[in-house]
């Protein structure tokens, strides 16, 4: 599966102390063209015969894509029928700028679906988190009332280490069944609040410490992606989430004026990688995309990847995330401890049964499955950003 991030623009009325993109960029209200995106589609197809990939899947992305019409997405979408066919699309928003035309917009050409980002200290409306999260609410609100599933993703920093408990109980009260955690980038930048690897793997084992207590307790706990993937990884030899990823390979990122990458926390500090009139081939081709397939299957593994018990379902994990000492984090990209965490608990009596009953909640609800699992199919690990 091959997975797009399609930035219809860069622009975004939201600020964030994390956004992966600079601010002049998110300045930029220049909108894709339908040259590019008709440009983008012959691409999409080429690479997915070169590449015998099984489907495209389309995440509007940005950005904050609603700061453009629904309107536009629903021409963008006609487009992309005729020149792309047998794609799907999907959308990840903060959902600020939703209007009620957004919501059939959703509900019909995004499944029903919708990915936003939420956040817990990193997003405010004039200073404050609360004012920015009732604001959200109302935006959540009028999506549900339109039969929209809104699936929450959150980037923790140090001020949620410890917090984990509260925010599994924030998620339930709220009732969303499903969440997201991405990893707290940062390529070509630096941020103060930034957990490094180890924080990152602590905050994993107070999540999964949460829901599974959740679990013990009530027989339900929201499905999160990495936990999720870690129990996979730990019980099946399955990865998922941010290990054992092919993203370096199998994503790309469309930029408004046609250029690419292939990871959207890269795209803005690094030369492109072409455009897509340029053609896949050139893309496939090009040198930067090389050495970064490359690293995710090779170089970015170290010496202690090959004595790991995890090596067969990790893959290194991220490889923009510094992986160890050598490259000055205190922990593995992997997050050995927390995984450790994980088979720890799998080995106790009634563990492993918790955890096969917390997956098995997704057989109850598909729509767990799909907010879990950006990109279909064994193609994992898609960054909400």
């Amino acid at each position: 599966m091959i997975l797009v991030y399609m930035k219809a623009t860069n622009r975004c009325n939201v600020g964030c102390t994390h956004c992966y993109l600079p601010l002049e960029v998110r300045a930029d209200k220049t909108r894709m063209t339908d040259e590019v995106l008709t440009a983008s589609a012959a691409f999409l197809s080429d690479m997915r015969n070169f590449g015998r990939h099984d489907g495209i899947q389309v995440l509007w992305h940005g950005g904050e894509p609603l700061v453009l019409s629904a309107d536009w997405y629903w021409k963008a979408g006609e487009l992309l029928d005729r020149e792309l066919p047998g794609h799907v699309e999907s959308m990840q928003t903060s959902l600020i700028p939703l209007r009620p035309e957004h919501v059939p917009l959703m509900r019909e050409r995004f499944g029903g679906l919708v990915g936003t980002s939420v956040d817990f200290s990193q997003r405010m409306i004039g200073g404050s988190v609360e004012a920015y999260h009732k604001l959200w609410q109302k935006k959540v609100d009028m999506a549900r009332d339109g039969g929209i599933e809104i699936i929450p993703g959150i980037v923790p920093t140090t001020n949620e280490l410890g917090r984990e408990e509260w925010i599994v109980d924030w998620m339930v009260e709220r009732r969303f069944a499903a969440f997201n955690v991405d990893r707290y980038n940062a390529y070509g930048t630096s941020f103060p609040d930034r957990p490094t690897n180890l924080q990152h793997s602590y905050f994993l084992m107070g999540l999964f410490e949460a829901l599974m207590a959740r679990m013990e307790k009530t027989g339900f706990a929201p499905i999160n992606g990495a936990i999720r993937a870690s129990i996979t990884g730990v019980l099946y030899g399955v990865g998922g989430d941010r290990w054992g990823g092919t993203c370096m390979n199998d994503f790309v990122v469309v930029e408004p004026d046609g250029s690419l990458n292939n990871c959207p926390d890269k795209s803005s500090f690094e030369e492109s990688y072409g455009n897509v009139r340029d053609g896949y081939k050139a893309f496939a081709g090009n040198k930067f995309r090389r050495k970064w397939v490359r690293h995710q299957g090779l170089t970015h593994k170290e010496s202690h990847c090959f004595t790991c018990e995890n090596q067969h379902f990790c893959g290194s994990g991220c490889p923009i995330t510094p992986n160890g000492a050598a490259h000055g984090e205190d922990e593995c990209s992997g997050y050995r401890t927390y995984l450790s965490a994980v088979r720890r608990f799998s080995e106790r009596p009634g563990g492993r049964e918790t955890m096969i009953a917390y997956l098995d909640q997704m057989k109850k609800d598909s729509t767990l499955d799909r907010a879990t699992r950006y990109g279909g199919g064994d193609n994992q690990g898609a960054c909400a950003a």
